[in-house]
């Protein structure tokens, strides 16, 4: 029994000098860490957000930083609307710049202006804290055009309605286009004009788009796309569209809406057709 006891004891010093060995010097340079910048601005949609820590000065050992959220304006919960994925960084030598990296949830549908959350770094090991300990983020509302849309029209090779869906994004303090990603790796551009600001846009979609790339069989391209005698009938000609109500209607004649390929065939198509009243119904796109 004794000899288990001292076994123990031995064993114990063993990994404590071990751990001791593996951890590596803390920094003892004149160095300073502080947020990149004391303000950022982010869409609401975004879903991850990385703000920038740097460092500046003799770095000769780890610096250890940890953050939280300071402050917000919004009734933002911490851990729910906004959750710090790591809030204790590492910043061995040779590495200047880490990111506290931010999983936001803060979208919804009203106009919520003035929304932000401020960012503070709270502890330091290894350097001083700059001038820039804290790190406010302002949440700009999306355009109402931004979301994920599902696509509805008639799969021509099936001979029924089909959908899929997509997603609309825009640069921020662009107002006359957009892009769609359909997940083939690219976007399909699409000008706007404004007829009522926020409420209705006209949409010109330039033909004959590549938007992305098929590892089996080369580019994906997007093409005004109908049936015409029974036969596929891909065109280069731009299409027509509307947002209005949360929805973009394609402009074509019956038959006629969009498809997605390769040089080998088609991946996807949606197509316009007539109900059994007589009606068109157009391809659309519904938030």
């Amino acid at each position: 029994m004794k000899y288990l006891k001292y076994l123990a004891i031995s064993l114990l010093s063993l990994s404590i000098v071990a751990c001791s060995d593996d951890d590596a010097p803390v920094n003892t340079g004149a160095a300073t860490v502080e947020f990149s910048d004391a303000t950022i601005s982010a869409k609401e949609s975004t879903g991850i957000l990385q703000i920038p820590i740097i460092l500046e000065g003799e770095h000769n050992g780890d610096v250890t930083v940890k953050a939280t959220m300071k402050s917000n304006v919004g009734n933002f919960s911490l851990d729910k609307e906004v959750i710090i994925t790591t809030e204790t960084l590492m910043m061995p030598v040779g590495v200047e710049s880490v990111n506290l990296e931010i999983n936001l949830n803060v979208a919804d549908e009203a106009i919520n202006s003035g929304r932000s959350v401020t960012f503070e770094i709270t502890e330091v090991t290894g350097a001083t804290l700059g001038a820039n300990k804290t790190c406010t983020v302002e949440i700009k509302e999306n355009n109402p055009l931004e979301g994920t849309y599902t696509v509805s029209g008639l799969n021509p090779y099936e001979g029924a309605v089909s959908s899929t869906k997509c997603t609309l994004v825009m640069e921020e303090g662009v107002s006359d286009k957009a892009y769609l990603d359909f997940g083939y790796g690219g976007l399909l551009l699409l000008n706007l004009q404004e007829e009522v600001p926020g409420v209705k846009y006209n949409i010109t979609i330039p033909g004959a788009q590549t938007i992305g790339a098929h590892p089996n069989y080369g580019n994906v391209f997007f093409k005004l796309f109908g049936v015409k005698g029974g036969q596929p009938d891909a065109t280069n000609d731009d299409i027509k569209a509307v947002f209005e109500n949360g929805t973009i209607t394609l402009e074509t004649k019956v038959n006629y809406g969009f498809g997605i390929g390769v040089s080998a065939g088609w991946f996807e198509a949606y197509i316009s057709y007539s109900d059994q009243s007589g009606n068109i119904v157009p391809v659309t796109l519904k938030k």
